[in-house]
C-alpha cells in the first residue's frame, strides 16, 4: 500500500512511522506544496492544524481515495468537524477519524498506545485498521464518528482547564473534581450534537482527557499551567513550540449558538480567561459559586 500523509508536523511524522512498520510506503505532502507528490496513493491521512484544513484542501485536487483525519479540533468560523470539512471541500464521503490518548513522541518510541478509528461505514474503519493496527499501536473501531471527533476536539479545551488548576495550585481534589465535570460537560455537548454518550467513556473521551489534562507533554495543559501562573495568552504561545488546539476550539464552542450556555459553563469561563482577559482564579470562583444542582 502507498499512504500519503498531508502534514509534516510531529503528529504526521509519528503516524508515518506507524504505517511504515507494517511495510507500507509512506509519502508526505506539506500545506505549502504547490501540488501533490508524483504518486498515486491508496489512502490519505490528514494531519494539519484544524484552522488550516479548509484552506489547504481547497488548493489541492481531491485524490479520489479514502481519507483518515488525524486532526483534533473544530473550525472556528463554522464549528465544523474535520470529517465534514473534507466531505464538503472535496465531495469525498469516505472519511474516517482517528482519536485517543496518543503523544507523538511516545508513538515514535514505539511505546504501546491505543486509539479509536471511527467511520460511519464499518468497512472503511476496517480498511484503516488494516494499515495501522499492530502490537505497539492497538486500534479499536467505532461507528460514532461525531462522538469520536468531538471527544478528540473538546478534550483540548478541558486540558487547558486542567493545566490552570495545576498552575493555580488548587490541589488534587480540585483537579479530580474538575475533570469529572469536564467529562460530563463534554458528554452533554456531544449528545446534543448527535453523538452517543458511551463514546465519551472510551478512548477518545475520558482516555484522551486523562492524558492531555494531566501531562506536561500536552501543549494545552502547559498553556493552562502558565495561565494559572499569571502569564497572558500572548506571552504563552511562543513558549509552547507548536499549535495549542484548545485555544481555537474553545472559541468555536463558545460561538456555537446551538450549544446552550447552561450546557457549557466550563467552556464559558475558560473562554473568558483566554479571550476576555479574566483572571483564572476569578473564573474558578464563578464556577464554584454556581447554585447547587443534581449531578
Amino acid at each position: 500500500m502507498t499512504i500519503l500523509i498531508l502534514g509534516q508536523g510531529a503528529w504526521g511524522r509519528a503516524m508515518g512511522k506507524v504505517v511504515e512498520r507494517l511495510g507500507h510506503q509512506v509519502r508526505f505532502a506539506s500545506h505549502s506544496d504547490a501540488q501533490w507528490p508524483d504518486v498515486k496513493p491508496d489512502y490519505l491521512l490528514v494531519a494539519l492544524p484544524v484552522q488550516h484544513v479548509r484552506e489547504t484542501l481547497s488548493h489541492f485536487p481531491p485524490l479520489g481515495v479514502p481519507v483518515l483525519s488525524l486532526c483534533k479540533g473544530l473550525e472556528i468560523s463554522t464549528g465544523s468537524r474535520v470529517s465534514d470539512i473534507i466531505t464538503e471541500v472535496w465531495n469525498e464521503p469516505r472519511v474516517a477519524a482517528l482519536s485517543g490518548p496518543t503523544f507523538a513522541s511516545e508513538i515514535v518510541a514505539e511505546l504501546p498506545a491505543i486509539c479509536t478509528i471511527a467511520a460511519k461505514d464499518e468497512d472503511l474503519a476496517k480498511q484503516f485498521q488494516a494499515i495501522l493496527h499492530q502490537p505497539s499501536f492497538r486500534t479499536y473501531r467505532s461507528s460514532d464518528l461525531i462522538g469520536v471527533e468531538l471527544g478528540g476536539a473538546l478534550k483540548n479545551i478541558y486540558a487547558i482547564a486542567g493545566g490552570a488548576c495545576h498552575g493555580l495550585k488548587l490541589g488534587q481534589n480540585s483537579l479530580a473534581g474538575l475533570l469529572t465535570r469536564c467529562l460530563a460537560e463534554m458528554t452533554r455537548i456531544g449528545v446534543q450534537a448527535g453523538a452517543r454518550a458511551e463514546t465519551f467513556s472510551g478512548l477518545s473521551g475520558i482516555g484522551d482527557l486523562m492524558l492531555t489534562a494531566t501531562s506536561e507533554q500536552s501543549r494545552n495543559f502547559r498553556m493552562g499551567t502558565l495561565l494559572g501562573q499569571g502569564y497572558s495568552v500572548e506571552q504563552i504561545l511562543p513558549k509552547l513550540g507548536g499549535v495549542c488546539e484548545g485555544l481555537p476550539t474553545a472559541r468555536a464552542v463558545h460561538l456555537n449558538s446551538a450549544i446552550p450556555p447552561d450546557s457549557k459553563p466550563i467552556v464559558t469561563q475558560l473562554h473568558a480567561v483566554l479571550y476576555e482577559g479574566v483572571p483564572p482564579i476569578d473564573a474558578v470562583k464563578k464556577l464554584l459559586g454556581r447554585a447547587a444542582r443534581d449531578e
